[in-house]
């Protein structure tokens, strides 16, 4: 690991996921998060999601593969109950882990 990715490492990148995460919304979403997984662990905060689409699920799902892929964290914490209704309903709790 360089001197760089290890100071990355240090660092953690915010987000605070919108209420409503509906198609128009995941290509800004995948747009937020690959600016903020340069900066090293990602947390994001979902307890305002009232709705959150497929895409954007597969975009959240794609972030945490990243993440780890590089040995970066990722943490999903407060998650609204209709955001884990959605990941439950797709079977997506193991691509996105995610924390109360």
């Amino acid at each position: 690991m360089t001197a760089s990715e290890a100071a990355a490492q240090d660092r953690i990148a915010y987000l605070i996921l919108p209420p409503s995460l509906d198609l128009t919304e995941a290509e800004g979403l995948c747009q937020a998060l690959r600016d903020r997984l340069h900066e090293g662990a990602l947390l994001l905060d979902a307890s305002m999601v009232e709705r959150i689409s497929t895409p954007c699920l597969q975009v959240l799902a794609a972030a945490a593969a990243s993440a780890m892929r590089r040995g970066a964290e990722f943490h999903l914490r407060h998650a609204s109950t209709a955001f884990s209704a959605a990941i439950a309903d797709l079977g997506l709790t193991a691509a996105i882990p995610f924390e109360d």
